[in-house]
């Protein structure tokens, strides 16, 4: 029997779907969430041309052992708060938000980033009921919807705000990722 993972920091799937989706963003500056290993996240980021990040953290524990760990050349700047807080129109930046929650609590998050964002979800609710809460928050009902194939399965929807491109997998649990470019 297969060992089950209990962290994302060794999480293979996970790495893949994130290298599928940052390969589709060109920005230098990061307003995020780290994850369990802020290294691993900022070294992966700076290999993309990022030069800047902006990591949140709610946890003040969790954020002086962040600092206390960064080994970067970047420019990196460690908020104690919630990413609620982060300024949405800041320019030329791109707002990796993983969550890991499901969107049932997570609707004021994601009505609030209107551009330049990947939000990481579980979808232990339900896949369609995930997807419908999500267009519900923001307030946007789906027009079009193409199941894409290659590098790897994921679907663009369309609606009268422009694409999404939401990608499904599993590591640890049900996991998806919506991405507005």
């Amino acid at each position: 029997m297969a060992e089950r993972k209990t962290t994302y920091v060794d999480a293979l799937y996970k790495k893949l779907v994130r290298e599928f989706l940052i390969q589709k963003f060109q920005f230098e500056t990061i307003v995020g969430l780290a994850g369990p290993d802020i290294n691993d996240y900022l070294h992966h980021l700076e290999n993309k041309g990022c030069k800047e990040f902006e990591i949140y953290e709610n946890n003040s524990m969790v954020a002086l052992q962040q600092l206390a760990k960064v080994r970067s050349q970047a420019k990196v700047a460690i908020v104690c708060g919630d990413i609620l807080d982060a300024n949405p129109y800041k320019p030329n930046t791109l707002f990796d938000l993983d969550f890991c929650a499901s969107v049932r609590f997570l609707q004021e998050h994601i009505a609030k980033f209107k551009e330049n964002f990947i939000m990481t979800f579980s979808y232990r609710i339900g896949l369609q009921e995930t997807i419908d809460t999500f267009f519900k928050a923001r307030n946007e009902t789906v027009l079009a919807e193409e199941n894409v194939i290659s590098p790897l399965p994921h679907t663009v929807y369309t609606t009268e705000n422009g694409s999404y491109l939401f990608i499904k997998y599993f590591d640890t649990s049900a996991m998806c990722c919506f991405a507005k470019i």
